[in-house]
């Protein structure tokens, strides 16, 4: 189904039209149109390379590990009962999910003080960058779980559900970090996230930190702290934002070329594996 031309597919679980609606800056709107223009199109572009790569995981998996191989993931087995108001907080203290030890429902009584304090308070930075790069951390509840180890059809459905929604998110994500004058390949692999998923295995909730900073979105509020995050790091990739300013053929030219050396990269590393073995 199409309207105006545009296509109506689902984008990390919602309508075209959801998604776009709940994202009011300008520049993270133009990002949004992109990112689901690549994807309907089937884009094989860097951003869209890159995104897919990272949430592409081992042919039939049926766990979670082997479908992010790319990450060190934890998965935590239980009732998590957490509102989004909360979930989406500064001070929410999402980085315990981190920890193998702790339990599935250790922050359903979780209560906030006070106003949602700034990401870029000490204590919180600390937090945030304590996480490090590469990691997941995957709230699963009991009776989802339960029917993935009954059923691996359904499990590879979920991991397959849950891969569409990250890849989804990163192609989004890495349109915006590249629209600011970032280096995507860079942006991507600094990342790492929590996922809340409800029994039907769909995210309800969901964390990404990246280089110490976090996003949760994508919301107003959020956008707005990642824009002036990245601000800082715009003024530092000044030759990236010139090759944002050229003309549109050269601009196509660049990204062909960062395709073929991250395709050569993976390659080389492929090769000195198989060297390895």
């Amino acid at each position: 189904m199409a309207t105006d031309g545009i296509r109506t597919e689902n984008y990390m679980g919602k309508s075209y039209q959801e998604r776009l609606g709940a994202i009011t800056d300008k520049n993270a709107a133009n990002a949004f149109r992109q990112a689901y223009a690549k994807k309907m199109a089937g884009g094989t572009d860097y951003i869209s390379t890159i995104s897919k790569a990272y949430s592409t995981g081992k042919t039939g998996a049926v766990n979670f590990v082997d479908a992010f191989p790319q990450y060190d993931v934890i998965t935590h087995v239980g009732n998590t009962n957490i509102s989004s108001a909360n979930w989406q907080r500064n001070d929410f203290p999402f980085w315990r999910y981190f920890d193998k030890n702790t339990s599935a429902d250790a922050l359903n009584d979780w209560k906030p003080s006070g106003a949602n304090p700034p990401q870029t308070r000490g204590d919180l930075q600390r937090n945030y960058g304590n996480i490090g790069s590469g990691r997941i951390a995957i709230l699963i509840p009991k009776s989802l779980q339960d029917k993935m180890d009954a059923d691996p059809a359904y499990a590879r459905q979920i991991m397959a559900k849950l891969q569409e929604w990250k890849e989804d998110y990163d192609r989004w994500d890495n349109t915006v970090a590249a629209s600011y004058g970032m280096d995507v390949a860079e942006h991507q692999a600094e990342k790492s996230y929590v996922f809340q998923l409800d029994e039907n295995g769909d995210v309800c909730n969901c964390t990404v930190t990246s280089g110490g900073g976090k996003i949760v979105g994508p919301t107003e509020e959020e956008q707005r702290q990642f824009e002036a995050e990245q601000e800082a790091k715009k003024k530092r990739r000044v030759k990236y934002i010139q090759i944002l300013k050229e003309s549109a053929e050269k601009r196509k030219l660049q990204e062909q070329e960062n395709l073929r050396m991250y395709q050569e990269k993976l390659m080389m590393m492929n090769f000195k594996i198989s060297d390895i073995l």
